[in-house]
């Protein structure tokens, strides 16, 4: 009995909220037929192939074929009683047909036709507008132990050899103490902004760096490895021990690597765009007046503890505003556009 009702539950989210009867004009032979009931064999492939290709592979025999039919047959007679009873004009029905022809005028009217494009043009011209988006040279992240001491003052020699003897002292500390450099950033750094954060100068390409620290620094530092510490390097401005303590590598995109992802998103925004005017103009024509004062009056009871959902969800699952999950209230979410090709 369980087996026969979920061969039933396949066959009905295959076809429910259809009259297959009175739907679209039947095609192919008939591979079953009775008392106002026909099925055809090409309705018989349609209502198969909807199905996910691990139930697929469970009817290649025709004895398998037969009990798919089987549940087709048993929609069919329980749709013919139920329009007999008049039920196509409950209002739960109504409302599910009119949840399936909001999703379909959508659909109709927001996804791309077959085989459309932007041009050329307009993706190179976005391209072109963000290539910092697609460009990115690679950056270090630094810390450093800074003294002050420009080029052609007197305390120079006197700082360099204090540099000297905390690089030593560095390497002996950090063989136990993974630490070192930080404390050795707290006696000895005399940049009080970096020193603040152990001396971090945080993600520099070699340009900044250079611009900012000057160019022996920005060398030294480039040509180490993550996790390296230089030497103490010696520029017009004063004296470094730097130690590289992160890495991003070099972003380099073409504009043929990123066509198809660029295409896919202005695409999406044409018709989020289209979607929203096109919903605006529907509302306008309808001119629909809101009474705030019975709205604020409508009691809305507490969910029951434990029950499943989320906000912004509707029965079902479905995010509200999307195909049979729920009434059509996202303007700005149409249906997502078709892949780039």
């Amino acid at each position: 009995m369980l087996r026969r009702f979920a061969l039933l539950g396949v066959a009905a989210s295959a076809i429910a909220a259809c009259n297959p009867q009175s739907g679209p004009r039947k095609t192919g032979p008939a591979v079953a037929k009775g008392n106002g009931i026909t099925i055809t064999a090409d309705e018989f492939k349609a209502r198969l192939d909807e199905q996910s290709p691990f139930i697929r592979a469970r009817y290649s025999s025709l004895d398998r074929k037969k009990e798919f039919l089987d549940s087709l047959i048993r929609f069919e007679v329980l749709a013919r009683e139920a329009e007999k009873q008049g039920l196509q004009n409950d209002p739960d029905v109504q409302l599910t047909m009119k949840k399936i022809m909001v999703q379909k005028l959508v659909q109709k009217s927001f996804q791309d036709p077959a085989g459309a494009q932007l041009p050329d043009s307009e993706l190179q011209a976005y391209y072109d507008q963000h290539k910092a988006d697609y460009f990115r040279p690679k950056k270090v992240r630094v810390a450093a132990v800074i003294f002050n001491a420009p080029e052609g003052t007197p305390e120079r020699a006197k700082k360099k050899e204090l540099a000297k003897k905390a690089l030593a002292k560095l390497k002996v500390e950090e063989k136990k103490n993974t630490l070192a450099f930080t404390q050795i950033v707290n006696e000895f750094s005399e940049d009080a902004a970096s020193k603040a954060t152990a001396g971090d100068l945080n993600f520099k390409s070699q340009d900044e760096l250079e611009k900012a620290y000057g160019k022996e620094l920005a060398d030294a530092v480039f040509a180490a490895k993550p996790g390296d510490t230089t030497p103490v390097v010696e520029t017009k401005a004063g004296l470094y021990i730097a130690k590289v303590t992160g890495q991003q590598e070099e972003m380099n995109r073409t504009f043929e690597q990123v066509k198809a992802q660029i295409a896919n998103k202005l695409t999406r925004e044409k018709k989020t765009k289209e979607f929203d005017e096109y919903l605006k103009k529907l509302r306008d024509q309808a001119n629909v007046q809101v009474d705030e004062k019975v709205l604020e009056g409508v009691e809305v009871a507490a969910a029951p503890a434990g029950m499943p959902g989320m906000p912004g969800m509707m029965g079902g699952g479905m995010p509200a505003g999307h195909g049979m999950g729920g009434p059509m209230v996202a303007p700005s979410q149409p249906p997502p556009a078709p892949a780039a090709k």
